[in-house]
């Protein structure tokens, strides 16, 4: 199953669609897409990463240990003087279906997968 879940991963939220990246080494990041987007298709680097931390399966569920950091560093630099308080959280998410387009979770929400971007050549 954890190979299943390595891989870029969007939903879609009021205002877009947002990204969750799995990565091999059990790291796992959490953004939404640029305000000029303009409806083509974005890549992972594109995206502003507000959430970070790791992942790992246990038995049928995703646990993510989640942190702001990413959003935190980002207000740091736009106003310096009112960062706000780094914040932790873990969620665990109970799989009941997964496959190579889908990860369905068992409170009804899901990540569909990002299909790869093959440059011309």
């Amino acid at each position: 199953m954890e190979q299943q879940i390595v891989g870029s991963w969007s939903w879609t939220y009021i205002e877009g669609t947002g990204r969750i990246i799995f990565d091999a080494d059990r790291t796992v990041r959490e953004g939404f897409p640029p305000d000029d987007k303009d409806g083509r298709a974005i890549a992972d680097n594109e995206f502003q990463f507000v959430r970070a931390g790791t992942w790992r399966v246990e038995g049928d569920a995703l646990i993510m240990e989640m942190n702001n950091k990413p959003l935190k560093d980002i207000i740091k630099k736009l106003d310096p003087a009112n960062p706000p308080p780094f914040e932790t959280k873990v969620e665990r998410r109970k799989i009941v279906k997964i496959d190579s387009k889908e990860i369905v979770f068992g409170d009804g929400t899901s990540f569909s997968k990002v299909k790869a971007k093959v440059n011309p050549g």
